[in-house]
């Protein structure tokens, strides 16, 4: 039997992301897929995050837009070079992130011209209130990127509903995650937990406490403000915020928190080692976000094993969270809500040892290896089709 070439993998993203570069890293490790990534910009969100890439890419060079970072949520750089590097890769498939940033609107247009197969990578979902203006551009346009696409990668579940209700079909649609390593996490908030008492001294927590961590950029679509006002409406003096993050809201936090008189504990933002120490040190996880496509660090709260309180409107919380069972779900912007999920967990100890189990059960399948394998299932299939039928992407 013929071995079959490496398929010849373009994929567009807008930036180098610590919960993407491992998979791609595993993707370009495989002797199928021949992978190249071409970023967009080294960050497009004013990230400060070091990055390490074991992946062949190249980072783009570009012109942003003044003043569309308020309107999309991100830089908008435009970066004609995608073309240059999509013609000198001749690929035999494209995986392109979302819609809304040059780069992929540039990727789909060469691969229509040039008859080549795309796969979109979908992490949005409709859960979200926006602008009247953007409802009606994603509604008039993505439709039709995505019935002209020969795959669909989503993060979760609502990316998928919003991703059929949009015309994808549903054996077309795989998951390729946001996520972490949920295997070391797991040994190594296995190996802290003895050190657990120290570790809470660390944060300036005492022996009572019970802590609700937040891990988030300290930001108003975070919903931190209504977080402070929950723990301040319980009324409950054991209780203390740690906030794991830093942001332009850091100072309204710290005056909001004294006062309503919450014990707030602020650390700025942690490395990955002293972040793991601080789902250890923790009792609960919260994290009640206005505008939440994911969420990668309720698979890292889970996989230490704490019991989580999510708003509606965070992506992960859909296939990380069954209410009742590992934490509770509220409804975004309701104090009253939150302020009974947390009090509940607070007040039982036994309670939040059996949710924090249970969210380790829930996210034991949401390691690299499962992502890994729909990627390269999703990019061989639309290679396939495409050889099959003579073309690439219709629409």
């Amino acid at each position: 039997m013929e071995a079959r070439h490496p398929l010849r993998t373009v994929a567009v993203f807008p930036e180098p992301t610590p919960y993407r570069a491992p998979l791609f890293d595993r993707i370009a490790d495989r002797d199928d897929v021949d992978l190249l990534v071409l970023y967009a910009a080294r960050t497009v969100a004013r990230r400060t995050w070091e990055v390490p890439l074991g992946h062949p890419h190249r980072v783009l060079r570009g012109v942003r837009v003044p003043g569309l970072a308020g309107i999309l949520r991100h830089d908008y750089p435009v970066t004609p070079g995608v073309w240059r590097e999509l013609r000198r890769s001749q690929p035999d498939c494209v995986v392109v992130s979302g819609w809304s940033t040059f780069p992929a609107q540039a990727a789909v247009v060469w691969c229509r011209a040039r008859r080549i197969p795309y796969v979109l990578v979908v992490e949005s979902h409709d859960r979200d209130p926006r602008p009247g203006w953007r409802r009606v551009i994603k509604g008039a346009a993505v439709p039709r990127l995505v019935r002209g696409a020969a795959g669909v990668l989503v993060t979760g579940s609502l990316a998928r509903e919003s991703m059929l209700a949009r015309g994808a079909r549903p054996e077309d649609v795989g998951v390729f995650a946001n996520t972490v390593d949920v295997p070391r996490l797991v040994a190594l908030a296995d190996a802290l937990a003895d050190r657990r008492p120290e570790l809470r001294r660390s944060f300036g927590l005492a022996a009572g406490d019970v802590a609700v961590l937040c891990a988030a950029r300290l930001a108003p679509e975070k919903g931190l403000d209504i977080l402070v006002d929950a723990l301040a409406r319980l009324g409950d003096g054991r209780l203390v915020l740690l906030l794991a993050g830093e942001g332009p809201e850091r100072r309204a936090l710290e005056r909001r928190a004294a006062d309503r008189g919450v014990r707030a504990v602020l650390t700025g933002e942690l490395p990955p080692a002293r972040l793991a120490e601080a789902y250890v040190a923790a009792d609960v996880f919260a994290l009640l976000s206005l505008h939440e496509p994911w969420a990668v660090v309720v698979n890292e709260a889970a996989a230490c094993g704490l019991p989580l309180v999510l708003s509606e409107r965070v992506g992960a919380a859909h296939d990380l969270l069954r209410s009742g069972m590992n934490g509770e779900l509220v409804a975004a912007g309701d104090v009253d809500a939150a302020a009974r999920a947390i009090g509940r967990l607070a007040a039982d100890d036994e309670a939040r040892r059996q949710a924090g189990r249970r969210s380790r059960a829930l996210v034991e399948s949401w390691g690299y290896e499962a992502s890994v394998e729909s990627f390269v299932r999703a990019v061989r299939r639309a290679a396939a089709r495409s050889l099959g039928s003579g073309s690439g992407a219709s629409g």
